[in-house]
């Protein structure tokens, strides 16, 4: 496999699994909301006109991430596919559950979740409500279960080139696997509140708020903090545990050009490979190796003794730092938006145009952050599909770099083509609001 075809397959597979974890998270976040939005129906009517926009966005978001889904296990089998010959007896039943979970499991309440809410009682719809958030998140265990092993392969045995699996439940509960869905379950909580938030700041634009909006724009204030505050411990958590099982991603992160004691952690720097040195270096905390249960006094191997078996170098570091400033900016917008939104009493009528910018800005930057910190984990891995065992070019494909140009091209138009139709169709429902439907000629 050449290093262009290398290229050419990861970027095709990142581009997909980047798209699915996006609105995966997105999907995971909002069945959750909307499930505290249905628990409070009853007594508020602010809640029920809060469900009744926010569910057509949940189901949106929902069939563009399962069709995404779709195109990336078919890439798992043609980009990867010495893959299933060496990991097969894990990945396999974890792929077979997470679609049976979303075929059946999810997708048999979801019906009900969306057009039974005029035939089922409401104590019955909150009950379907809380079932599709659970199958949701059922899907996205067994994902992330799947790709927390291949960081982690713990539950399994390698022999003779195959992984087998020795304790299922150690492989389903050990390891990365519980932090991990922790970090994907906030980033969709947060996620769906700026998302929220900026959807409310453009509905008030077009027309008077309502009493969804308000509430909407009170509870999406304090989602957000919390949600950021949730995922900012998980991810120091998982980095915690997973830099001591990984020392090229070590290397990189510090970085460590030479194998010996740790060198202080940087905060920002310009690595020159070429030189194997720091062009300039600003020196961060002395005492971060014993935080992640790495020996003060090493030894710690060095990016010159890793030559072929570390990952990207800047894209490793950059990504590292990158989300950790996303964090801290979205901390002080997020703090400041719920300080003013406290000023005009939950009000977003009251929001200025400066305002209603801040809380589009907090959404983009939501994004930004689980790209980095997911791009960060995937791409810290490399060159391993599964930690230090077994290489992706050993499972790659074997076609020509034309047809894989050819086919990244045209994914890139595709899924650039669904994130427009996602953009218009939440843009008409932002204007249009829920046109409800009266009872003798159909159900809302």
């Amino acid at each position: 496999m050449t290093q262009t075809a290398w290229v050419l397959s990861l970027s095709q597979f990142y581009l997909s699994l980047g798209f699915v974890l996006c609105f995966l998270a997105l999907e995971l976040g909002l069945a959750w909301v909307l499930f505290g939005f249905r628990l409070f129906a009853g007594r508020s009517q602010a809640a029920l006109l809060a469900y009744r926009f926010w569910v057509r966005v949940f189901a949106l978001s929902l069939i563009l991430g399962f069709a995404a889904s779709l195109l990336l296990v078919l890439q798992l089998g043609t980009l990867w596919p010495g893959f299933m010959d060496r990991a097969g007896e894990v990945a396999g039943p974890l792929v077979g559950m997470a679609v049976l979970t979303a075929f059946i499991f999810k997708s048999c309440f979801l019906g009900a979740m969306l057009y039974g809410q005029r035939t089922l009682s409401a104590r019955a719809h909150t009950l379907v409500v809380g079932m599709v958030a659970l199958g949701t998140s059922l899907t996205a265990w067994w994902i992330v279960v799947l790709l927390a092993w291949m960081q982690w392969p713990v539950g399994a045995t390698l022999s003779e080139g195959r992984y087998h699996v020795a304790d299922w439940l150690e492989l389903l509960g050990g390891g990365l696997a519980p932090v991990l869905f922790g970090v994907l379950l906030a980033g969709g909580l947060l996620l769906a509140a700026t998302l929220m938030l900026a959807v409310t700041a453009w509905r008030t634009e077009i027309r008077p708020s309502d009493a969804g909006d308000r509430s909407v724009y009170a509870w999406g204030l304090r989602l957000v903090l919390l949600a950021l505050v949730l995922q900012a411990v998980l991810a120091a958590t998982l980095g915690r545990d997973l830099l001591p099982l990984q020392p090229a991603r070590v290397a990189s992160v510090v970085p460590q050009w030479t194998s010996g004691p740790p060198a202080r952690l940087s905060l920002a720097a310009w690595p020159d490979e070429s030189r194997q040195h720091d062009a300039w270096r600003l020196a961060g905390p002395p005492g971060w190796a014993a935080w992640v249960h790495l020996p003060a006094e090493g030894p710690l191997r060095g990016l010159n003794d890793l030559a072929g078996i570390r990952p990207p170098l800047m894209a490793t570091y950059v990504s590292a730092r990158l989300a950790v400033l996303l964090t801290g900016t979205l901390a002080v917008l997020a703090g400041w938006a719920l300080w003013r939104g406290h000023r005009l009493g939950h009000e977003p009528d009251n929001l200025s145009r400066a305002g209603r910018a801040g809380l589009w800005l907090m959404a983009w930057l939501a994004a930004l952050l689980q790209a980095a910190g997911w791009g960060h984990l995937l791409i810290g891995s490399l060159p391993y599909a599964i930690q230090g065992t077994v290489s992706l070019r050993e499972i790659g494909t074997d076609a020509s770099e034309g047809v894989l140009w050819a086919v990244l091209c045209l994914q890139i138009v595709v899924f650039g083509a669904l994130l427009a139709g996602f953009y218009q169709l939440l843009r008409h429902a932002t204007r249009y609001g829920v046109v409800p439907v009266a009872r003798h000629r159909g159900r809302a």
